[in-house]
């Protein structure tokens, strides 16, 4: 396994302060224009761009070996890309962010305790309120998870994300494609778009109460930032609930994604049927607005005048 960790992601908004007061109010640690959680405290970077926009995505490797690897790749793709200081980046030539891959130490969150449950014969609470009821405060993300896009072809973009080293882990109707550079089921996930825009980024949370609290709690108040959810998707399992950020970009809280350690033990599915494959329960299909936001035509008109010149 050549790459091994999502580091971080760059943003682009027109007013990056308000995001640094997002993030401070969610619980993630940090100062201006670059936040995360007290493990991964510089995962989320904050730039000052004419419309929001995805700028960087980071991803580890296990060495310089895989450096070399990976600009073979490339070389054969026919992409141009800059090497050097122990590290590759890409210009994506068709969307315009930025891949930086680099060697990183394998890291995990450190686990928490985990919630004793009263289930059906297994009564593990006894004399004890539960603890959710009594926390003083929500529990925080533990880090950013994984990262969605849209793009103008996606063929395009999944063959450089391929000689990037992301794995395939599930294809939606050919034109979606989740991939991974971690354990997670994924990490990035690319999907059509009228132009190259940042769909939603998802933050992991403990568990499911952490997930409801902290997502109830941002959703009662701020008004109008309600997607979809709460819910659990079928591909990567992971319970999930969407919000707007003040930016205008969607945000998941998530938790309980699969895992894969063993590529070949995987079997990636590729006849998803796409009115089957958004939640298990809850809403049985994707809000129009998942991928139709509100700024998209902003979004547009912001990614024609860059373009232009």
């Amino acid at each position: 396994m050549a790459l091994h960790r999502l580091l971080g992601m760059e943003v682009g908004v027109p007013e990056p302060g308000v995001l640094d007061a997002f993030y401070d109010e969610i619980g993630f640690v940090g100062r201006e224009g670059a936040w995360g959680s007290e493990e991964l405290p510089d995962q989320i970077r904050i730039s000052e761009a004419p419309y929001r926009q995805l700028k960087e995505l980071r991803v580890g490797c296990e060495g310089e070996s895989d450096l070399a690897e990976t600009a073979q790749r490339l070389d054969a793709l026919g992409v141009a890309y800059q090497s050097g200081e122990g590290r590759l980046q890409v210009e994506d030539p068709l969307n315009g962010w930025r891949f930086v891959v680099e060697p990183a130490d394998a890291h995990d969150l450190a686990p928490k305790p985990l919630r004793d449950l009263n289930l059906p014969g297994r009564r593990t609470r006894i004399n004890r309120r539960a603890e959710a009821t009594i926390e003083a405060s929500p529990r925080p993300p533990r880090r950013l998870g994984h990262v969605v896009v849209g793009t103008q072809d996606v063929s395009k973009t999944f063959a450089l994300c391929q000689a990037l080293g992301f794995r395939v882990s599930d294809t939606v109707a050919g034109i979606a494609f989740f991939m991974r550079c971690s354990r997670d089921h994924h990490n990035l996930l690319v999907t059509p778009g009228p132009v190259p825009y940042l769909n939603h980024y998802a933050l992991e949370y403990d568990d499911t109460d952490a997930v409801l609290r902290a997502a109830s709690l941002y959703a009662r108040n701020h008004e109008g930032v309600q997607v979809d959810g709460p819910g659990r998707h079928p591909i990567g399992g992971n319970l999930f609930w969407y919000l707007k950020d003040p930016s205008g970009t969607f945000f998941e809280h998530f938790a309980d994604m699969d895992v894969i350690e063993d590529d070949d033990a995987w079997e990636v599915q590729e006849d998803w049927d796409p009115a089957t494959t958004w939640s298990v329960f809850g809403s049985g299909h994707q809000s129009e607005l998942f991928f139709n936001p509100e700024d998209m035509q902003e979004v547009i008109e912001g990614w024609s005048r860059e373009n232009e010149r």
